[in-house]
């Protein structure tokens, strides 16, 4: 923000002319999305944690969840950063506790990292 500040004497008039900058120290929440007993949850939980271990996780267990909540369409595991998956995937209109295929195998941290970064801006 610019702001313009004049002060006047009888002798002079100065105009000081100054910029604010403010930046957001808040930190990221994610929503991690997982239940027990499904063997990639805890690997791409400790990978997020990594990529970014200033952010409040918040773990969501799919399986206590209620019939119907909109997180259910999401397959475990899956991160959820501002209310989108991370990596593009639209969620299922089933809502149902699923386990989600990660074809080409689970993000590396590098790659968490950057997508959340790219996600921030």
């Amino acid at each position: 923000m610019l702001y313009k500040i004049y002060w006047q004497t009888p002798k002079c008039t100065l105009l000081l002319i100054f910029m604010t900058i403010s930046a957001c120290t808040s930190k990221q929440t994610i929503n991690f999305l997982g239940f027990e007993g499904c063997p990639n949850t805890p690997i791409l939980l400790e990978r997020l944690r990594a990529a970014s271990p200033k952010s409040e996780i918040i773990e969501v267990d799919l399986m206590r969840l209620q019939t119907g909540d909109p997180l259910l369409g999401w397959g475990a595991p899956t991160i959820i950063f501002d209310g989108e998956d991370l990596f593009g995937l639209e969620p299922s209109p089933d809502r149902a506790v699923s386990c989600r295929n990660w074809s080409m195998g689970l993000p590396e941290v590098e790659v968490i990292r950057k997508a959340l970064k790219e996600k921030a801006q």
